[in-house]
């Protein structure tokens, strides 16, 4: 069975082919090609909508091809067609999904519709033995929840943030400092370069509620206050390191609560850390720690299965495949807000 699955919810645009052979539990990646459009949002200092789906109108066709060719396939071999049909921005939405849905038709294959947070979720399980139901933290540039994932398709939100999401919270600190677009990669080389020396006392929101939701609003707030009065080179790399360590503690705090909320009521045996945040090893290596602690698997995607792409999408697709008939609904329009608890 070959899914080729695309991702265009925001600025990539991504092509996969994902293969899955009878009887077996993994997948395999024939081919993905992926086209980053951050060089083009850069000088704005974050996504511009239309130039985004501009841009996968542009993309789409190219990307398809070449992971095709890359395939050795032919469009006649593949079983079915998938594509990210929310949350995300609408227009890149639309092109990816009329894209899938066109092939889809042409071939008289199934068109399999993905939430982009379902594929961040599921695509651990293209190379690892991790069974349902297990804990995840999402954590993009968009999004940031924690989520009970049952099965293929049911999940519960335990907690989010109720502002801004983790990788925007970086986003915005790192333009406030003076640095480009994204953010996370940009944070994380400064705070390596701190020696500790000057200390900020950031808060950290929501750390003594019992609730599991999460807030970084008032942290960025007060982050820029501080770089409003003014302050060094080397002062920069401290505060970029405690921003991290107080972003850090929030998110561990939260998933321990959740954690011990489970412990009596289901039967967990890993935890899932995963989206474009995941890819940050100051933020794995705590989480590390806290899952041995608690006597849990730990798993987080190689780094390019973090940032958007089509191979969590093929895949996804590959999970939905596995539990249903081959069908279709060329009816469904996408979803700019679609919610993972709402599938």
């Amino acid at each position: 069975m070959k899914v080729l699955g695309i991702e265009t919810s925001c600025d990539e645009t991504s092509a996969s082919i994902v293969e899955k052979r009878s009887g077996r539990k993994f997948g395999k990646v024939l081919s993905e090609v992926t086209i980053s459009q951050i060089n083009k949002h850069k000088k704005f200092g974050g996504v511009v909508p239309e130039l985004a789906s501009r841009e996968h109108s542009n993309n789409i066709d190219f990307i398809v091809k070449k992971t095709l060719k890359n395939s050795n396939i032919t469009l006649s071999k593949i079983d079915a067609f998938a594509a990210t049909t929310g949350p995300g921005l609408l227009g890149g939405l639309l092109v990816g999904t009329n894209y899938a849905k066109a092939l889809a038709i042409s071939c008289n294959k199934p068109f399999i519709s993905i939430n982009h947070l379902q594929g961040h979720v599921l695509v651990p399980r293209m190379n690892k033995a991790i069974d349902f139901p297990f804990l995840c933290l999402l954590v993009s540039g968009g999004h940031c929840q924690i989520l009970l994932a049952k099965d293929y398709n049911k999940f519960t939100v335990l907690g989010e943030t109720l502002d801004d999401a983790v990788g925007e919270a970086y986003d915005k600190i790192a333009k406030i400092l003076g640095y480009d677009y994204p953010g996370g990669p940009i944070i994380e080389k400064l705070a390596l370069k701190s020696n500790g020396k000057h200390k900020f006392n950031l808060p950290k929101p929501l750390i003594k509620d019992k609730s599991k939701n999460l807030s970084f609003s008032g942290l960025k707030t007060a982050v820029r206050r501080i770089i409003e009065k003014g302050i060094s080179k080397e002062q920069k790399f401290d505060l970029a390191d405690e921003f991290q360590n107080v972003i850090c503690e929030c998110l561990i705090n939260k998933v321990d609560l959740a954690i011990n909320s489970l412990k009596n009521k289901t039967e967990i045996k890993s935890f899932i850390l995963t989206g474009g945040v995941a890819s940050n090893l100051f933020i794995r290596k705590k989480f590390k720690l806290l899952c041995r602690k608690k006597g849990l698997f730990f798993f987080a995607p190689e780094k390019k299965l973090c940032t958007d792409n089509a191979t969590m999408i093929a895949w996804a697709a590959h999970e939905v495949l596995n539990n249903r008939k081959k069908s279709s609904n060329l009816s469904l329009s996408p979803k700019p807000r679609w919610r993972l608890d709402a599938l």
